[in-house]
Protein backbone atom coordinates (compact mmCIF):
# COMPACT_ATOMS: atom_id res chain seq x y z
CA UNK A 1 0.00 0.00 0.00
CA UNK A 2 1.21 3.38 -0.52
CA UNK A 3 0.38 4.33 2.79
CA UNK A 4 -2.51 3.03 5.76
CA UNK A 5 -1.56 5.66 8.45
CA UNK A 6 -4.23 7.49 9.39
CA UNK A 7 -4.28 11.63 8.79
CA UNK A 8 -2.49 12.12 12.89
CA UNK A 9 -0.55 9.56 12.37
CA UNK A 10 0.72 11.10 8.50
CA UNK A 11 0.87 14.57 9.13
CA UNK A 12 3.23 14.52 12.16
CA UNK A 13 5.52 12.84 9.82
CA UNK A 14 5.46 15.06 6.90
CA UNK A 15 5.81 18.17 9.13
CA UNK A 16 8.78 17.15 10.50
CA UNK A 17 10.68 16.26 7.24
CA UNK A 18 9.59 19.87 5.85
CA UNK A 19 10.62 21.47 8.90
CA UNK A 20 14.14 20.19 8.27
CA UNK A 21 13.59 20.76 5.15
CA UNK A 22 13.57 24.21 6.01
CA UNK A 23 15.95 24.49 8.77
CA UNK A 24 18.82 23.51 6.25
CA UNK A 25 17.92 25.89 4.33
CA UNK A 26 18.69 28.50 6.79
CA UNK A 27 21.80 27.47 6.90
CA UNK A 28 21.95 28.92 3.05
CA UNK A 29 22.14 25.38 1.72
CA UNK A 30 21.38 25.39 -2.31
CA UNK A 31 19.90 21.83 -2.38
CA UNK A 32 18.02 22.19 0.71
CA UNK A 33 16.81 25.55 -1.19
CA UNK A 34 16.00 23.73 -3.88
CA UNK A 35 14.19 21.43 -1.88
CA UNK A 36 11.86 24.02 -0.37
CA UNK A 37 10.70 25.08 -3.72
CA UNK A 38 8.88 28.17 -2.52
CA UNK A 39 11.91 31.21 -3.20
CA UNK A 40 14.88 30.98 -5.11
CA UNK A 41 15.37 30.66 -8.85
CA UNK A 42 16.23 27.10 -9.77
CA UNK A 43 18.86 27.49 -12.11
CA UNK A 44 20.90 30.08 -10.01
CA UNK A 45 20.78 27.58 -6.90
CA UNK A 46 21.73 24.61 -9.76
CA UNK A 47 24.90 26.67 -10.71
CA UNK A 48 25.42 27.32 -6.88
CA UNK A 49 25.66 23.42 -5.97
CA UNK A 50 28.09 22.78 -9.33
CA UNK A 51 30.06 25.63 -7.63
CA UNK A 52 30.23 23.03 -4.14
CA UNK A 53 31.88 20.90 -6.36
CA UNK A 54 31.52 17.65 -8.39
CA UNK A 55 29.83 16.31 -5.89
CA UNK A 56 28.84 18.38 -2.98
CA UNK A 57 27.76 16.82 0.53
CA UNK A 58 24.56 18.75 1.51
CA UNK A 59 23.63 19.55 5.47
CA UNK A 60 20.41 17.73 4.34
CA UNK A 61 22.42 14.32 4.51
CA UNK A 62 22.84 13.30 0.99
CA UNK A 63 25.32 13.61 -1.64
CA UNK A 64 24.13 16.13 -4.91
CA UNK A 65 25.57 17.24 -8.17
CA UNK A 66 24.49 19.39 -10.99
CA UNK A 67 27.96 18.41 -13.03
CA UNK A 68 26.51 17.23 -16.56
CA UNK A 69 29.31 14.58 -16.22
CA UNK A 70 29.25 12.86 -13.09
CA UNK A 71 25.19 12.64 -13.55
CA UNK A 72 25.74 11.34 -16.64
CA UNK A 73 27.91 8.18 -14.58
CA UNK A 74 26.22 8.35 -11.61
CA UNK A 75 22.62 7.90 -13.63
CA UNK A 76 24.53 5.01 -15.85
CA UNK A 77 25.64 3.11 -12.92
CA UNK A 78 23.90 0.24 -11.77
CA UNK A 79 25.31 0.33 -8.32
CA UNK A 80 22.85 3.18 -8.03
CA UNK A 81 19.24 2.63 -8.25
CA UNK A 82 15.98 4.63 -6.78
CA UNK A 83 14.61 1.77 -4.95
CA UNK A 84 14.92 3.07 -1.37
CA UNK A 85 17.25 0.04 0.89
CA UNK A 86 15.76 -1.51 3.37
CA UNK A 87 14.43 0.24 6.52
CA UNK A 88 16.92 0.40 9.68
CA UNK A 89 16.25 -1.14 12.57
CA UNK A 90 13.84 0.27 15.34
CA UNK A 91 16.24 2.98 17.03
CA UNK A 92 16.50 3.15 20.81
CA UNK A 93 14.54 4.72 23.43
CA UNK A 94 17.81 7.48 23.08
CA UNK A 95 17.63 7.52 19.70
CA UNK A 96 16.17 9.66 16.75
CA UNK A 97 16.31 9.86 13.14
CA UNK A 98 14.30 11.82 10.29
CA UNK A 99 12.34 9.57 8.31
CA UNK A 100 12.96 9.59 4.49
CA UNK A 101 9.79 10.54 2.47
CA UNK A 102 10.06 7.25 0.92
CA UNK A 103 9.11 5.61 4.23
CA UNK A 104 6.54 8.39 5.36
CA UNK A 105 4.57 7.89 2.20
CA UNK A 106 5.97 4.95 -0.60
CA UNK A 107 5.37 4.65 -3.75
CA UNK A 108 6.00 1.59 -4.83
CA UNK A 109 2.18 0.86 -6.08
CA UNK A 110 2.82 3.51 -8.60
CA UNK A 111 5.94 1.97 -10.08
CA UNK A 112 8.09 4.73 -8.83
CA UNK A 113 10.47 2.85 -6.87
CA UNK A 114 11.17 -0.29 -9.13
CA UNK A 115 14.85 -1.80 -9.56
CA UNK A 116 17.08 -0.83 -13.25
CA UNK A 117 15.83 -4.12 -14.86
CA UNK A 118 12.56 -3.68 -14.47
CA UNK A 119 12.55 -0.16 -15.28
CA UNK A 120 14.16 -1.28 -19.14
CA UNK A 121 11.24 -3.93 -19.51
CA UNK A 122 8.78 -1.58 -18.67
CA UNK A 123 10.31 1.40 -21.02
CA UNK A 124 10.22 -1.00 -23.63
CA UNK A 125 6.24 -1.96 -23.25
CA UNK A 126 5.55 1.71 -23.25
CA UNK A 127 7.85 2.36 -26.20
CA UNK A 128 6.34 -0.99 -28.31
CA UNK A 129 3.01 0.87 -27.58
CA UNK A 130 3.63 4.28 -28.12
CA UNK A 131 3.15 3.49 -32.65
CA UNK A 132 1.54 5.07 -34.80
CA UNK A 133 -1.92 4.49 -32.85
CA UNK A 134 -0.88 6.87 -30.06
CA UNK A 135 0.23 9.36 -32.37
CA UNK A 136 -2.87 9.83 -33.81
CA UNK A 137 -4.39 9.70 -30.50
CA UNK A 138 -2.23 12.75 -29.04
CA UNK A 139 -2.96 14.81 -32.45
CA UNK A 140 -6.59 14.43 -32.68
CA UNK A 141 -6.57 15.96 -28.65
CA UNK A 142 -4.22 18.42 -29.51
CA UNK A 143 -6.15 19.72 -32.51
CA UNK A 144 -9.63 19.11 -29.99
CA UNK A 145 -8.13 21.17 -27.44
CA UNK A 146 -6.39 23.89 -29.61
CA UNK A 147 -9.64 24.48 -31.30
CA UNK A 148 -11.88 24.76 -28.37
CA UNK A 149 -10.12 28.12 -27.30
CA UNK A 150 -11.90 30.83 -28.12
CA UNK A 151 -9.87 33.73 -26.06
CA UNK A 152 -7.44 33.83 -23.37
CA UNK A 153 -7.31 30.62 -21.78
CA UNK A 154 -4.76 28.79 -19.56
CA UNK A 155 -2.36 26.80 -21.00
CA UNK A 156 -2.07 24.16 -18.22
CA UNK A 157 -5.42 23.73 -17.25
CA UNK A 158 -7.60 24.60 -20.31
CA UNK A 159 -5.02 22.50 -22.87
CA UNK A 160 -1.87 20.69 -21.59
CA UNK A 161 -3.61 18.72 -19.01
CA UNK A 162 -6.52 17.81 -21.74
CA UNK A 163 -3.94 17.10 -24.15
CA UNK A 164 -2.34 14.49 -21.93
CA UNK A 165 -5.33 12.65 -20.61
CA UNK A 166 -7.10 12.57 -23.12
CA UNK A 167 -4.15 10.76 -25.23
CA UNK A 168 -3.42 8.11 -22.83
CA UNK A 169 -7.10 7.53 -22.27
CA UNK A 170 -7.33 6.86 -25.93
CA UNK A 171 -4.21 4.95 -25.83
CA UNK A 172 -5.44 3.06 -23.09
CA UNK A 173 -9.05 2.10 -24.23
CA UNK A 174 -10.79 3.99 -21.22
CA UNK A 175 -14.50 3.58 -21.97
CA UNK A 176 -16.21 6.86 -21.98
CA UNK A 177 -18.35 6.51 -19.16
CA UNK A 178 -14.48 5.95 -16.67
CA UNK A 179 -12.90 8.88 -18.88
CA UNK A 180 -14.19 11.84 -15.82
CA UNK A 181 -13.60 9.07 -13.00
CA UNK A 182 -9.93 8.39 -15.08
CA UNK A 183 -9.34 12.20 -15.16
CA UNK A 184 -9.70 12.66 -11.64
CA UNK A 185 -7.38 9.91 -10.50
CA UNK A 186 -4.61 11.45 -13.15
CA UNK A 187 -4.94 14.65 -11.42
CA UNK A 188 -4.92 13.49 -7.90
CA UNK A 189 -1.79 11.66 -8.83
CA UNK A 190 -0.14 15.06 -10.38
CA UNK A 191 2.44 15.53 -6.92
CA UNK A 192 3.92 11.77 -7.01
CA UNK A 193 7.16 12.72 -8.69
CA UNK A 194 7.32 15.67 -6.29
CA UNK A 195 6.65 13.55 -3.37
CA UNK A 196 9.26 11.58 -3.93
CA UNK A 197 11.67 14.54 -2.21
CA UNK A 198 8.97 16.50 -0.84
CA UNK A 199 6.20 15.93 1.66
CA UNK A 200 3.16 16.87 0.46
CA UNK A 201 0.73 18.55 2.99
CA UNK A 202 -1.56 16.17 4.78
CA UNK A 203 -4.93 17.09 2.30
CA UNK A 204 -3.00 16.83 -0.76
CA UNK A 205 -1.14 13.41 0.57
CA UNK A 206 -4.13 12.07 1.22
CA UNK A 207 -5.68 12.95 -2.06
CA UNK A 208 -2.62 11.02 -3.48
CA UNK A 209 -3.01 7.93 -1.79
CA UNK A 210 -7.29 7.65 -2.63
CA UNK A 211 -5.94 8.75 -6.39
CA UNK A 212 -3.45 6.73 -6.46
CA UNK A 213 -5.51 3.78 -5.54
CA UNK A 214 -8.27 4.51 -8.09
CA UNK A 215 -6.15 5.27 -10.52
CA UNK A 216 -4.70 1.16 -10.11
CA UNK A 217 -8.01 -0.12 -9.36
CA UNK A 218 -9.10 1.33 -13.02
CA UNK A 219 -6.19 0.50 -14.62
CA UNK A 220 -6.44 -3.54 -13.37
CA UNK A 221 -10.20 -3.34 -14.73
CA UNK A 222 -8.86 -2.24 -17.96
CA UNK A 223 -6.16 -4.92 -18.03
CA UNK A 224 -8.58 -7.80 -16.94
CA UNK A 225 -10.96 -6.72 -19.73
CA UNK A 226 -8.43 -7.38 -22.56
CA UNK A 227 -6.18 -9.85 -21.60
CA UNK A 228 -8.26 -12.63 -23.47
CA UNK A 229 -7.49 -10.49 -26.78
CA UNK A 230 -4.48 -7.84 -26.18
CA UNK A 231 -3.83 -5.11 -27.93
CA UNK A 232 -1.08 -5.58 -30.75
CA UNK A 233 0.60 -2.54 -29.37
CA UNK A 234 0.74 -3.43 -25.92
CA UNK A 235 3.51 -5.47 -25.14
CA UNK A 236 3.24 -8.44 -23.27
CA UNK A 237 7.25 -8.57 -22.64
CA UNK A 238 7.19 -8.56 -19.00
CA UNK A 239 3.24 -10.52 -19.13
CA UNK A 240 0.17 -8.46 -17.88
CA UNK A 241 1.62 -6.87 -14.67
CA UNK A 242 4.08 -5.24 -17.45
CA UNK A 243 0.92 -4.12 -19.14
CA UNK A 244 -1.08 -2.92 -15.89
CA UNK A 245 2.68 -1.33 -14.47
CA UNK A 246 3.17 0.79 -17.63
CA UNK A 247 -0.64 2.44 -17.00
CA UNK A 248 -0.52 2.87 -13.63
CA UNK A 249 3.24 4.38 -13.88
CA UNK A 250 1.83 6.79 -17.19
CA UNK A 251 -1.13 7.95 -15.11
CA UNK A 252 0.50 8.76 -11.92
CA UNK A 253 3.34 10.28 -13.15
CA UNK A 254 3.28 10.37 -17.27
CA UNK A 255 0.69 12.99 -16.99
CA UNK A 256 2.49 15.48 -15.22
CA UNK A 257 5.22 15.32 -16.99
CA UNK A 258 3.77 15.54 -20.39
CA UNK A 259 1.87 18.70 -19.16
CA UNK A 260 4.88 19.86 -17.70
CA UNK A 261 6.95 19.45 -21.45
CA UNK A 262 3.82 21.43 -23.26
CA UNK A 263 4.13 24.21 -20.79
CA UNK A 264 7.92 24.41 -20.05
CA UNK A 265 7.91 24.06 -24.27
CA UNK A 266 5.60 27.10 -25.10
CA UNK A 267 6.64 28.83 -22.34
CA UNK A 268 10.62 29.02 -23.79
CA UNK A 269 9.17 29.57 -27.40
CA UNK A 270 6.86 32.12 -25.78
CA UNK A 271 9.93 34.00 -24.23
CA UNK A 272 11.74 34.01 -27.68
CA UNK A 273 9.59 35.22 -30.26
CA UNK A 274 12.23 34.38 -32.95
CA UNK A 275 11.72 30.65 -31.89
CA UNK A 276 8.82 30.77 -31.84
CA UNK A 277 8.56 31.91 -35.24
CA UNK A 278 10.52 28.80 -36.35
CA UNK A 279 7.51 26.48 -34.80
CA UNK A 280 4.77 28.52 -36.04
CA UNK A 281 6.19 28.48 -39.79
CA UNK A 282 6.99 25.11 -39.98
CA UNK A 283 4.96 22.88 -36.78
CA UNK A 284 6.79 19.98 -37.86
CA UNK A 285 10.09 21.39 -35.95
CA UNK A 286 7.74 20.72 -32.67
CA UNK A 287 9.99 18.03 -32.31
CA UNK A 288 12.84 19.91 -32.01
CA UNK A 289 11.15 22.35 -29.89
CA UNK A 290 10.48 19.45 -27.31
CA UNK A 291 13.91 18.10 -27.84
CA UNK A 292 15.33 20.99 -26.61
CA UNK A 293 13.19 21.80 -23.64
CA UNK A 294 14.03 18.85 -22.45
CA UNK A 295 17.78 20.03 -21.49
CA UNK A 296 16.30 23.68 -20.85
CA UNK A 297 12.89 23.08 -18.80
CA UNK A 298 13.45 19.05 -18.02
CA UNK A 299 9.73 18.30 -16.51
CA UNK A 300 12.16 16.10 -14.23
CA UNK A 301 14.70 18.05 -12.79
CA UNK A 302 15.72 15.62 -9.58
CA UNK A 303 15.90 12.28 -9.05
CA UNK A 304 17.09 10.69 -6.06
CA UNK A 305 19.13 7.47 -6.25
CA UNK A 306 20.36 5.26 -3.64
CA UNK A 307 23.85 3.47 -3.57
CA UNK A 308 23.63 -0.73 -3.36
CA UNK A 309 26.89 -0.71 -2.21
CA UNK A 310 30.44 1.45 -1.10
CA UNK A 311 31.46 3.28 -4.25
CA UNK A 312 33.79 6.16 -4.65
CA UNK A 313 31.74 8.75 -6.83
CA UNK A 314 34.07 11.85 -8.06
CA UNK A 315 36.53 11.66 -5.56
CA UNK A 316 34.27 11.10 -2.82
CA UNK A 317 33.19 7.83 -0.82
CA UNK A 318 29.80 7.02 -0.87
CA UNK A 319 28.61 3.77 1.31
CA UNK A 320 26.24 1.57 1.17
CA UNK A 321 22.57 2.87 1.72
CA UNK A 322 23.28 6.64 1.15
CA UNK A 323 21.36 8.91 -0.71
CA UNK A 324 22.91 10.63 -4.25
CA UNK A 325 20.46 13.14 -5.71
CA UNK A 326 21.36 14.32 -9.49
CA UNK A 327 19.89 17.87 -10.49
CA UNK A 328 18.68 16.73 -14.08
CA UNK A 329 17.37 19.96 -14.53
CA UNK A 330 20.84 22.03 -13.57
CA UNK A 331 22.78 19.54 -15.65
CA UNK A 332 20.90 20.68 -18.88
CA UNK A 333 22.11 24.18 -17.95
CA UNK A 334 26.30 22.66 -17.63
CA UNK A 335 28.63 25.71 -19.46
CA UNK A 336 30.92 22.39 -19.24
CA UNK A 337 28.47 20.62 -21.49
CA UNK A 338 26.22 23.01 -23.39
CA UNK A 339 27.43 26.53 -25.34
CA UNK A 340 25.32 29.22 -24.22
CA UNK A 341 23.51 27.24 -22.15
CA UNK A 342 20.34 30.20 -21.11
CA UNK A 343 19.86 30.47 -25.01
CA UNK A 344 16.77 28.20 -26.23
CA UNK A 345 17.67 27.07 -29.20
CA UNK A 346 15.92 25.10 -31.95
CA UNK A 347 18.87 24.75 -34.14
CA UNK A 348 21.31 23.51 -31.11
CA UNK A 349 23.01 20.41 -32.72
CA UNK A 350 21.25 17.32 -31.68
CA UNK A 351 22.41 15.42 -28.69
CA UNK A 352 21.38 12.63 -26.85
CA UNK A 353 18.46 12.14 -24.87
CA UNK A 354 19.01 13.72 -21.72
CA UNK A 355 20.33 11.32 -18.89
CA UNK A 356 17.25 11.75 -16.53
CA UNK A 357 15.43 9.77 -19.30
CA UNK A 358 17.54 6.64 -19.86
CA UNK A 359 15.67 3.43 -20.88
CA UNK A 360 16.56 1.93 -17.48
CA UNK A 361 15.30 4.61 -15.14
CA UNK A 362 11.61 5.83 -15.09
CA UNK A 363 12.40 8.50 -16.81
CA UNK A 364 12.57 6.52 -19.95
CA UNK A 365 9.29 4.91 -20.11
CA UNK A 366 7.71 8.57 -19.61
CA UNK A 367 9.44 10.43 -22.00
CA UNK A 368 8.23 7.25 -24.50
CA UNK A 369 4.90 8.87 -23.89
CA UNK A 370 5.35 12.47 -22.74
CA UNK A 371 7.28 13.39 -25.56
CA UNK A 372 5.24 12.42 -28.65
CA UNK A 373 2.30 13.99 -26.57
CA UNK A 374 4.30 17.30 -26.07
CA UNK A 375 5.18 17.15 -29.82
CA UNK A 376 1.23 16.93 -30.77
CA UNK A 377 0.63 19.32 -28.38
CA UNK A 378 2.91 22.11 -29.77
CA UNK A 379 2.34 21.55 -33.09
CA UNK A 380 -1.46 21.84 -32.34
CA UNK A 381 -0.94 25.20 -31.36
CA UNK A 382 1.79 26.62 -34.05
CA UNK A 383 -1.45 26.00 -36.27
CA UNK A 384 -4.51 26.93 -34.46
CA UNK A 385 -3.06 29.62 -32.56
CA UNK A 386 0.33 31.07 -34.21
CA UNK A 387 -0.41 34.76 -32.39
CA UNK A 388 -0.10 33.14 -29.14
CA UNK A 389 1.46 35.46 -26.50
CA UNK A 390 1.37 35.25 -22.78
CA UNK A 391 -1.78 36.87 -21.04
CA UNK A 392 -0.40 36.98 -17.73
CA UNK A 393 2.20 35.64 -15.42
CA UNK A 394 3.15 32.09 -14.74
CA UNK A 395 2.85 30.71 -11.30
CA UNK A 396 4.39 27.22 -10.36
CA UNK A 397 3.10 24.67 -7.70
CA UNK A 398 4.18 24.87 -4.18
CA UNK A 399 6.30 21.82 -3.21
CA UNK A 400 7.55 21.00 -6.66
CA UNK A 401 11.11 20.84 -6.78
CA UNK A 402 11.40 17.58 -9.25
CA UNK A 403 8.92 18.76 -11.56
CA UNK A 404 8.69 22.73 -10.95
CA UNK A 405 4.95 21.81 -11.83
CA UNK A 406 2.91 24.69 -12.99
CA UNK A 407 -0.19 26.03 -10.75
CA UNK A 408 -1.40 28.13 -14.28
CA UNK A 409 -0.19 29.96 -17.31
CA UNK A 410 -2.71 32.49 -18.76
CA UNK A 411 -1.94 32.51 -22.70
CA UNK A 412 -3.93 34.50 -25.25
CA UNK A 413 -4.11 32.65 -29.04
Amino acid sequence: MISTKSDSELGPELMTIRGFQWIYGIKEDPYALLLRAEDGDPRELGARVRERGRLFRSSAEVWVTAHHETATAVLADADFTVTPPPPPPEAGPDEWRIPGPHEVLPLDEVFLTLDRGAYKRLTRVVRDGIGAHFRTAATEAAEAAATRQAGGFDLLHDFALDVAVDALAAHLDVPAAARDRFARACAGCLPALDATLCPPRTPTARKLIMSAEELRTLCAELVSDRRDAPRSDLSSTIGPDGELAAAVLLGAAGVEVASVLICGTVSALLDDPAQWTLVRDDPARAGDAVREALRYASPIRMVRLFARRAVELAGQPVEEGEEVVVLTGATGHDPEAYADPERFDLNRRPSPMPPAYRDDLYGGALACFAVPAAEAAVAALAAHAPGLRRGGDAFRRLRSPVTGGMLSLPVVP
